[in-house]
């Protein structure tokens, strides 16, 4: 059963020095995690929210992570939308020139709200076009401003792309996750950092496995948590449901595989690498 986490972070955060862990941490350091762990594979973006450097020093070690594990460490960009153009060319170029696989957003990066599109419009365009795959934190105190149901409208407006929502909606938003994901049928979820099983059956009961991904938040949190919670503590789902959650929604989400659009329910974007 291979196991794929969709959402934690390679870079430099001071605090994870208190953890016992390298500062910065490197792809070396978060491969050794990996197979500790039983982790197959991650997707890695910058730690924190906001830098003043905008996440440059941070995408360029996960670019060397890229492409020294290929295959096991796929990257996501974080860019600040109002730099405008300039955050449009960051975002080609990380991911045309240096293989990322996947856009993170967080309103605390930039001061904005999910439902400003003449803001974020452009961003999202690209990313389509790119043919990646685009991740939203939501919930948190801050959810306010990155509801799951603004990205169920972004998904609806681009069904030929994958959406994953971040956190399930957690804190204070696990009530729009159903109705968005039964609204966009391109819309997932991810588990980082929210490890409450009924929760997530609720979901899978709803919308069925190929819609949730585990997600670790690490090394914030321990890595292995996520694929022990579905594995041993979800046994109300079946072995295929399982390894649907730990990894193969992940590989069809990030097309991995290859797999044919009428298999994943969203196309292929027109000049997909």
């Amino acid at each position: 059963m291979a196991i794929y986490d969709a959402h934690a972070y390679l870079g430099n955060n001071p605090n994870w020095a208190q953890m016992g862990l390298p500062v910065p941490l490197e792809a070396e350091g978060w491969v050794e995690m990996m197979d500790y762990s039983g982790v197959d594979g991650a997707l890695v973006a910058p730690p924190g929210v906001g830098k003043p450097d905008y996440f440059r020093p941070d995408m360029d070690r996960i670019a060397r992570g890229i492409k020294r594990y290929p295959g096991q460490l796929f990257g996501m960009c974080r860019v600040r939308p109002r730099e405008g153009k300039k955050a449009v060319d960051e975002l080609r170029f990380r991911v045309e020139e240096q293989g990322f696989s996947a856009l993170k957003m967080n309103t605390l990066d930039d001061d904005y709200r999910l439902d400003d599109r003449k803001l974020l419009d452009p961003i999202i365009e690209t990313t389509v076009r790119l043919g990646i795959l685009l991740y939203f934190h939501t919930g948190d105190r801050h959810g306010e401003t990155c509801q799951p149901k603004m990205v169920g409208d972004f998904a609806v407006d681009y069904p030929e792309a994958y959406f994953n929502i971040g956190h399930v909606g957690y804190p204070g938003w696990t009530d729009q996750i159903v109705p968005t994901l039964k609204r966009a049928p391109n819309t997932h979820v991810e588990t980082a950092g929210v490890f409450l099983p009924a929760l997530l059956q609720g979901v899978i009961d709803e919308v069925g496995a190929t819609r949730v991904m585990i997600g670790s938040n690490g090394p914030n949190s321990p890595i292995e948590l996520p694929h022990v919670m579905v594995n041993k503590y979800m046994n109300k789902l079946s072995a295929e449901q399982k390894a649907l959650v730990v990894g193969g929604n992940f590989r069809r989400v990030l097309r991995l595989d290859k797999a044919s659009p009428e298999s994943t329910g969203a196309s292929h974007p027109k000049g997909r690498r």
